[in-house]
């Protein structure tokens, strides 16, 4: 079986989510949390001494998802960075990095599904949470400077 291409499998993933209007990243958390019928909490990334941490995480647990952010961060960044964790869940992205995992004391190792940092942007995986993320700021109707030059993402890539 072929696989699908990172377009057509990113807008399936996203095409049954309802974006709230007016749009906020607290607002579309909640929604998704409705919808897959589990909480999904926000949280800033623990600072942790010598420890060199992505700037977003998403973590599945067997009842809820959590999605860290950057500490500190502007308010742009930590959408984008949010986006692109939400972009792994609705894609149904795999990982466990369970050293990860147990750096969050709350959290249960065996408990944990999934782990997936925000490190680097050259797997697959990767560029469909971008490309999701890019889908969703384009339905909520977003058009940053950065990018009307290109026209339609459908154009771009």
């Amino acid at each position: 079986m072929a696989r699908a291409r990172p377009l057509d499998k990113v807008r399936s993933a996203i095409a049954g989510i309802t974006i709230p209007r007016p749009f906020s990243i607290e607002a579309l958390c909640e929604r998704l949390a409705q919808d897959r019928g589990r909480p999904l909490q926000l949280l800033p990334l623990p600072q942790l001494p010598g420890q060199s941490l992505p700037c977003g995480m998403w973590i599945a647990t067997d009842t809820v998802d959590y999605i860290f952010h950057a500490r500190g961060t502007s308010p742009l960044h930590r959408q984008n960075i949010v986006l692109h964790e939400i972009g792994h869940m609705l894609c149904d992205h795999t990982g466990r990095d369970a050293g990860l995992a147990q750096m969050f004391s709350r959290l249960d190792p065996a408990a944990v599904e999934r782990v997936l940092a925000r490190d680097r942007y050259s797997t697959p995986q990767e560029e469909e949470a971008e490309l999701a993320a890019a889908f969703i700021l384009e339905r909520a109707g977003w058009h940053g400077a950065d990018t009307t030059p290109f026209g339609d993402l459908d154009d771009l890539f």
